[in-house]
């Protein structure tokens, strides 16, 4: 028996593969997307397993930033040196994003996430071990490597559990986590670190290598992934096993059910389509990732450094840091309702606009401690409300077969163009001698319009249940209102 799918105006696929879907593979995508867009007891705790992973990534990110003074000091490193230590970490997650998101879409997203947080925590470990810089710098670029894998791993698999109806809400509130894991960063840089060093606070946070086996027992693979490389009855019986955990709360009996055609034989081993809209559509996306990375660093770390030169230093107490980090958690939670309300591009849009105005008005404004905690504090929100933005958009323009890959080279990609931005703002103020607001108003043009196809209105769809289908679904049905595409929010 085969699930159909409603008529709905097909769309030139970003990424296809030209293997035809099979009866049960179709039947994976509308099972999970018939179940209600409601946070049951799974999602809960799928959000909470893999939010940890995610926290501790952020966690350790924190603290390479704010103990790097301290290993300079200890291991005694030059100031290339330090300026190498500072960029390791991005060259490595440039590395690593790709390398991972092929391992995710050959081996699965959670073998592919499991992997990488136990990379980035065996960087982590031999970086307490180093005793010379460049094993320092080593050591930090392979955590990197790993750091750099998590986030698309853990973003396609939180992505492909969800229906389509809270696909943006489950990823919003996943990045919500990196504001936790910043704040609990900010407390073993500042609590930990000075009282039992650095190497010490870096060993406790390894431990956390044995939440690899919490992970591997505590969430299923990704079913449509299953489905899709023919492990259809695994994916089957995780679908089962959701259901149950969801309470059966579904509007499954609305589609129509007839015999399943037979599936069409692939002569060749599948392989992606890619057409002239595919390569304009990435190398958007690319762009996207990589202005956003350098224009991030602009906005929520350099140019509160630099009105700290003759204002107020947000850097210079443990509790502003704190509350920076923490109002990413609130921006991620506003993105959560407003992507499934507004839709992805006209909340990226939203939220993008928003921090590069609040910035420029805070750079010509006076900065007295309350006017610059407020002010960049706002930003950091905003900041994160478009990356959770980002985040949902991005998978969505890409079929099961390459998604973790089309993620994971735009992210690597980013990491580049933070790597650039750690270099470049330095040398814009120092050199070039540009002030604050002129560095702020740099980032307004990228931030302000949205690169992505035909403007804000016209949603991306979803690549899940509509491209892995295509090829395969029956459109003569009418009385299926669940899955039907009517280019509202996804």
């Amino acid at each position: 028996m085969q699930f159909t799918m409603p008529p709905s105006a097909p769309e030139t696929p970003r990424f296809l593969s030209s293997k035809a879907p099979c009866a049960g593979e179709s039947t994976v995508h509308q099972r999970l997307d018939a179940l209600d867009a409601c946070l049951s007891w799974f999602y809960v705790r799928l959000l909470l397993l893999t939010g940890v992973s995610w926290a501790v990534h952020a966690a350790e990110l924190v603290l390479f930033t704010f103990t790097r003074r301290l290993v300079a000091h200890n291991v005694g490193m030059g100031t290339y040196a330090l300026e190498a230590l500072g960029v390791g970490v991005f060259l490595g997650s440039a590395l690593g994003g790709p390398l991972f998101g092929l391992l995710a879409d050959a081996r699965g997203r959670r073998s592919a996430l499991l992997f990488a947080m136990t990379l980035s925590l065996v960087g982590l470990a031999l970086s307490a071990m180093a005793k010379k810089d460049y094993h320092v710098i080593a050591a930090r670029i392979l955590a990197g490597i790993g750091l750099g894998g998590e986030l698309p791993a853990a973003t396609v698999l939180v992505q492909e559990l969800a229906p389509k109806s809270m696909r943006g809400r489950m990823v919003a509130l996943l990045e919500a986590f990196t504001g936790i894991g910043g704040v609990g960063g900010v407390a073993l840089a500042f609590g930990v670190a000075p009282q039992l060093g650095w190497r010490s606070t870096y060993w406790a946070i390894c431990g956390c290598v044995l939440y690899a086996a919490v992970l591997r027992f505590g969430i299923p693979e990704s079913p449509r992934w299953l489905a899709s490389v023919g492990r259809v009855d695994e994916a089957l019986c995780i679908v089962e096993k959701l259901e149950r955990a969801h309470g059966k709360r579904t509007r499954y009996d609305n589609l129509k059910v007839q015999d399943a055609p037979p599936p069409v034989e692939s002569a060749s081993t599948p392989r992606v389509k890619v057409g002239s809209d595919t390569i304009v559509q990435t190398l958007v996306l690319w762009t996207l990732w990589t202005v956003m990375a350098m224009s991030s660093y602009a906005l929520g770390v350099y140019v509160p450094t630099l009105i700290s030169m003759s204002g107020f230093n947000m850097y210079e107490r443990w509790s502003t840091i704190a509350s920076l980090h923490g109002s990413q958690i609130l921006g991620c939670i506003a993105a959560s309702w407003m992507l499934e309300a507004r839709g992805r591009k006209q909340s990226l849009g939203c939220f993008a606009t928003s921090a590069s105005m609040i910035v420029v008005l805070l750079s010509y404004m006076p900065w007295y401690p309350f006017v610059v905690i407020i002010g960049t504090c706002s930003v950091s929100a905003l900041l994160a409300g478009t990356w959770s933005c980002v985040l949902a958009y991005t998978p969505e323009n890409y079929s099961t077969g390459v998604r973790a890959r089309g993620v994971a080279y735009a992210f690597g990609l980013s990491r580049i163009g933070a790597s650039g931005g750690a270099l470049l703002y330095p040398h814009m103020f120092d050199v070039w001698l540009m002030s604050v607001p002129a560095i702020t108003s740099r980032v307004v043009i990228p931030y302000g319009f949205d690169l992505l196809k035909d403007g804000y209105s016209d949603e991306v769809d979803s690549q899940d249940s509509d491209t892995d289908m295509e090829l395969g679904a029956d459109h003569e049905t009418e009385d299926a209102p669940l899955v039907v595409n009517d280019g509202e929010s996804k």
